[in-house]
């Protein structure tokens, strides 16, 4: 006789997919024991920021079952997995002589954004991966048991289409935090000198740059007095820092070169575009870095779900 063992990760992965056709079953079978009918609709399904969208639900609960409908106006980003950037509920009325129906007014926020593929006006990003990022808008149903939000009997997401919404645009203010909360973290000569170069690769330090200089050093240096942070700037500018990509990788952890990628990538896109001159500096400290591909797409596509996550 034959016996035939099973990898655990197999079992593990069996058990994992019979506990969600359970749950899914058991959901399925509630649903249509308190449930003679649910039906939801969205109109219009498509819409520009600030005006709004009738939702309406068609319930009919089963003997004296007592229900209540909410819907939930759901702004998404989608890389490697959901992340909520919005969310906005909205309890559902009964309307007047047909208690089975329920209705409400969403408005879409002024400052939606646009629905679809994120990316496309963010060129000077390195990651083919951030022109896969997606922003999608949705009004999400949830029919409860009166009074206990929390015991969900159906729900139902329609999507909504926000083709006029603006779009991710960088978030200076959260670029610069990164960029200071690194350096305060990492306290290193190389760091502030590279940052110098790079605030300064395209031809200039802006006073918008300087300033952001100034709270570098005061945060990994401990300059407070902006003479001697101006001072210690134009020796940065003079002496360009280069090293041994060898030597670097030998005594840097990779998650500490990842750290230096990510916010050298922040500063040089703090502005919302990426000079020339800061494009080729990054590749060339990408070089020296030696940090493999994924790593560095995950870098970047960080930075720009920290930006989108910030909207509004």
């Amino acid at each position: 006789m034959t016996f035939f063992v099973l990898p655990l990760a197999l079992i593990a992965i069996l058990a994992a997919l019979a506990l969600a056709l359970g749950v899914a079953l058991a959901r399925a079978v509630r649903r249509t024991l308190l449930l003679r009918h649910a039906e939801f609709q969205v109109e219009p399904r498509v819409v520009r920021p600030g005006e709004g969208v009738r939702a309406s639900a068609r319930v009919t609960p089963r003997g004296r079952v007592a229900v209540e409908t909410r819907a939930v106006l759901a702004c998404t980003l989608f890389d490697f997995r959901p992340r909520a950037l919005y969310t906005h509920a909205h309890a559902l009325t009964p309307v007047h002589g047909k208690p089975d129906e329920q209705v409400a007014f969403v408005q879409m926020p002024a400052f939606a954004l646009r629905s679809g593929t994120v990316g496309d006006e963010l060129s000077a990003l390195f990651s083919e991966d951030a022109h896969r990022l997606l922003i999608a808008w949705s009004v999400e149903f949830e029919v409860h048991l009166a009074g206990r939000p929390t015991e969900i009997i159906a729900r139902a997401s329609i999507p909504v289409d926000v083709p006029e919404g603006r779009p991710l645009q960088a978030d200076r203010a959260y670029m610069e935090q990164l960029v200071v909360e690194t350096c305060r973290a990492m306290h290193s000569n190389l760091m502030v000198n590279w940052l110098v170069q790079l605030a300064g690769a395209d031809g200039t330090i802006d006073p918008r740059e300087r300033e952001l200089l100034h709270h570098v050093l005061r945060a990994s240096t401990g300059i407070d007095d902006p003479v001697a942070a101006d001072a210690r700037i134009e020796l940065e500018q003079r002496r360009a820092i280069d090293v041994d990509p060898v030597l670097l990788r030998k005594h840097v952890p990779p998650e500490a070169l990842a750290s230096f990628y990510r916010f050298l990538f922040a500063m040089a896109w703090r502005d919302g575009q990426m000079d020339g001159r800061e494009h080729a500096f990054l590749a060339r400290a990408l070089e020296k870095f030696g940090l493999d591909p994924a790593t560095v797409k995950a870098v970047e596509r960080d930075v720009l779900v920290g930006m989108a996550q910030r909207v509004g």
